[in-house]
């Protein structure tokens, strides 16, 4: 699983600035939407937020799995000294135990989005 989220992280890396673009933009659209008078506000205009905030929640994802899976360190081979092979393993099950709590996150953030999106 950790050489998978890995894999991915690298693949995905060149898309990073487009995210944070978008980011920004969705953050303007949200900001835009929750300044504007109520008397202006109509169900299409909260939909807009809506879908904006949801948005953001999973760019939000991909960012943190391109920053924390990018530089995940190699398995250790056996020709290293003892106290770098262990420092490995803690490093790897560091990782291993990030790995299970964004799977975790994913799941919830799947969950909370079939949830806002039923309405």
């Amino acid at each position: 699983m950790l050489d998978v989220l890995s894999k991915l992280a690298v693949k995905l890396k060149p898309l990073q600035k487009l995210s944070y673009v978008l980011i920004a933009i969705l953050a303007a659209i949200i900001i835009f939407q929750l300044n504007q008078p109520s008397s202006l506000q109509t169900d299409k205009s909260n939909s807009y937020a809506f879908f904006s905030f949801l948005t953001c929640i999973w760019l939000l994802l991909f960012n943190l799995l391109i920053a924390i899976f990018d530089n995940v360190p190699a398995i250790s081979s056996d020709k290293q000294a003892i106290f770098s092979r262990i420092k490995s393993k803690v490093r790897r099950g560091f990782y291993h135990f990030l790995a299970l709590l964004f799977v975790a996150l994913t799941l919830i953030i799947i969950f909370l989005s079939i949830r806002m999106l039923r309405l």
